[in-house]
């Protein structure tokens, strides 16, 4: 096809699949509800085998692109996608992520034992819930500051290190200082103190103890602290990932503040904002050598990218505990949450697809889908469209909670699992 008549047409606002709706959100699809589909193996077997057929997907795309001669006119619609990757799907996302930690923090603090309502618990809950859908929903794009300064593990490790909390716990002395060990940081030692089979914890439990196992001897009041003071971590971390991918700028002058004070790194090694540094990649002041390069992180890179988080959520997310039989490795275990990350996961994948973030393919946003719409590869923007929708259905396929399937799977309940991440072989790491 003529590349200017291509680009004319992934440019214009009507064409044939300008917008298509992808109606999954509602995790409607799911399983929990009979009994006998926790013991059958393969509802988690098809969510593995969709999101490793996901990711051949993107590294073919990615193949495409990297072993294509690029003409003027493809490599400037490239660039476009970047530029729109960067500008509506990154940064608003960890603006969103930003927005909703600090709103998380807002709701604890000066929260006490002798004021605390259930209310309070429950604002909590839901602050908590749409900051854990923007951080699950830009794990596609963990390649650049999330991975340069250690912002994923430190904000999301898991499995929770319940010995090592206990032990904090039991310190005596509680402070800031002492929260150095990522296992009991982030969003799952949140979850532990907020969440509990699946609903808000009770408030009852903050008034007096713990009733979790072998947290029976832990006050409400030193949890309540604790959350407190991981959240406060929390949110410097989510303001370093909006600063690093948006740069300064006036309205976020706040927000650069609080890191700088934090003493949070957020540029390149060579002085440019993580998003100044993938547009221009190729020129000297960028990391990326090339176009391809960037695009290879994006798409495809062993780390940090579309495909790394589709491999991610297939062969350890999901089969660590439904195949292999690590209970303990469940994601978001507390809050029954973890078909909704995994799904997340893969949206944020569509979102890299797209251009978009509201679930949908638009004909006048300059995108991987578009790109591959318009050249001789033309199947592979619908193929890689009905892998992350496939990918997004075999998951909510799974019974809820995931945890009870995995525990009904292996005959294991997840509190008795008492491993940890030490435990699984070296190459799932």
């Amino acid at each position: 096809m003529n590349i200017k008549l291509m680009l004319s047409i992934a440019m214009m606002t009507v064409v044939a699949c300008t917008v298509i709706s992808c109606n999954d959100d509602d995790n409607s699809n799911n399983n929990g509800g009979s009994s006998s589909a926790y013991s059958d193996k393969s509802y988690g077997q098809n969510a593995v085998n969709a999101c490793v057929s996901l990711v051949s997907g993107l590294e073919g795309a990615n193949e495409t692109i990297a072993s294509a001669n690029l003409s003027d006119a493809q490599e400037e619609y490239l660039r476009a996608v970047i530029n729109n990757l960067v500008d509506n799907v990154i940064v608003p996302t960890y603006t969103d992520l930003a927005d909703n930690t600090e709103a998380l923090e807002a709701d604890l603090n000066g929260l006490d034992v002798n004021s605390i309502t259930q209310s309070d618990i429950d604002k909590a809950c839901v602050s908590f819930k749409k900051a854990r859908q923007d951080w699950e929903r830009s794990e596609a794009f963990l390649g650049g500051a999330a991975s340069e300064f250690d912002i994923d593990p430190t904000i999301d490790s898991w499995p929770l290190n319940r010995s090592l909390l206990l032990n904090y716990f039991n310190s005596g002395e509680m402070d800031e200082d002492m929260l150095d060990d990522a296992s009991i940081l982030g969003f799952h030692a949140l979850e532990f103190i907020l969440f509990r089979n699946g609903t808000n914890r009770n408030v009852a439990e903050f008034k007096s103890n713990d009733t979790y196992k072998g947290f029976t001897g832990v006050s409400g009041a030193k949890e309540l602290l604790y959350a407190q003071q991981v959240c406060k971590l929390l949110k410097e971390r989510a303001f370093q990932l909006q600063v690093a991918w948006e740069g300064e700028t006036t309205a976020n002058a706040l927000r650069v503040s609080v890191v700088k004070e934090a003493g949070l790194e957020y540029t390149t090694s060579k002085g440019l904002s993580f998003g100044e540094n993938m547009k221009q990649a190729g020129e000297s002041v960028s990391t990326f050598t090339s176009l391809k390069d960037a695009i290879g992180q994006i798409l495809s890179d062993d780390e940090g990218s579309a495909a790394a988080i589709g491999n991610e959520v297939g062969t350890a997310k999901i089969a660590n505990p439904f195949s292999a039989g690590y209970i303990f490795y469940v994601e978001s275990p507390y809050s029954y949450n973890s078909i909704t990350d995994f799904q997340d996961n893969i949206r944020s994948v569509r979102n890299v697809w797209y251009g978009t973030t509201n679930g949908s393919a638009n004909g006048s946003t300059p995108s991987f889908y578009n790109f591959f719409a318009n050249i001789s590869k033309s199947t592979t923007h619908t193929k890689v469209e009905s892998l992350i929708n496939d990918a997004i259905n075999k998951i909510g396929n799974m019974p809820a909670p995931f945890v009870k399937y995995c525990s009904t799977i292996w005959g294991i309940a997840y509190e008795d699992d008492d491993r940890t991440a030490d435990d699984l072989p070296e190459e799932d790491e």
